[in-house]
């Protein structure tokens, strides 16, 4: 996991939008509190209950979070003259599960075509598909708020609502250029350039033409012929799993009417 949060901090921090804090307090009237702010991260969360001089803290058994509106219902009713005290952190833009998805989109884009672990990844390719990370993430808020609409008041007053939609924008038509430029400097992703080798059919028999191993001008060793898997003519975007092997035997004496060469020591 150690590539995904670099991924998802490397992201993070070309957004700065990082976690804000906040301190409420109500008077426990009722179950559901509004605590003014969205995206509300629920692992750093206290809540706590203030009666005659006495603070007592909630567990998260207690309550109920809506992170993405932030809403707080408690599971119980209060009694008369109760405080409840909140304190906590709060992202401006995009909540830690939401940059979790965004990253992991990211990593299936350049991951398709590679044949090697998240885990294996550089930490210039890392930084890379962070901002590919916060490319997706800017589709997504562009995406919300295209729905704000510029609102204009018989008074001439006019509130131009659509102006963070064309903020993100610009801002994702300039790290679209940046990721690009990067990423074909790295060749990864999904416009990555590949290299196969074409086979041709002979016209007499109809068969594939042996492909052989290069050699240098003036060697005169055996010919060394490449046995390269054949395909149907499609790039095959799934790995297929390997043929199980039932006829190898480990630190075990080989079944009966089982005829071998090696020699056991």
């Amino acid at each position: 996991m150690a590539a995904q949060t670099d991924i998802e901090t490397t992201a993070r921090n070309y957004l700065r939008d990082f976690p804000r804090f906040f301190q409420l307090d109500f008077d426990a009237l009722g179950r559901t509190f509004d605590l003014g702010h969205l995206n509300v991260d629920s692992t750093k969360l206290w809540v706590a209950t203030y009666v005659s001089g006495t603070t007592t803290e909630l567990t998260s058994s207690q309550y109920s979070l809506d992170d993405r509106n932030g809403l707080l219902r408690l599971g119980a009713t209060q009694a008369s003259g109760t405080k409840l005290l909140i304190e906590g952190y709060y992202f401006e833009w995009l909540l830690p599960a939401d940059l979790t998805f965004y990253a992991t989109l990211a990593l299936n884009q350049h991951l398709h075509n590679l044949n090697m672990d998240k885990e294996q990844l550089s930490s210039v390719v890392r930084d890379v598909i962070g901002i590919d990370a916060m490319i997706e993430a800017l589709w997504g808020l562009m995406t919300e708020y295209s729905r704000d609409i510029d609102i204009t008041t018989s008074e001439a007053v006019h509130i131009p609502a659509s102006q963070r939609f064309r903020m993100v924008q610009q801002l994702l038509q300039y790290w679209t250029t940046e990721y690009e430029k990067k990423a074909r400097a790295l060749n990864i992703g999904l416009d990555r350039i590949e290299v196969f080798n074409l086979r041709r059919t002979s016209r007499t028999t109809n068969r594939l033409v042996p492909v052989q191993k290069s050699r240098e001008l003036g060697d005169y060793g055996p010919i060394e012929r490449i046995y390269s898997p054949l395909d149907d003519g499609q790039i095959v975007i799934a790995e297929e799993d390997d043929d199980l092997r039932d006829d190898v035997f480990i630190d075990t004496d080989p079944p009966e009417g089982y005829v071998s060469g090696v020699r056991y020591l």
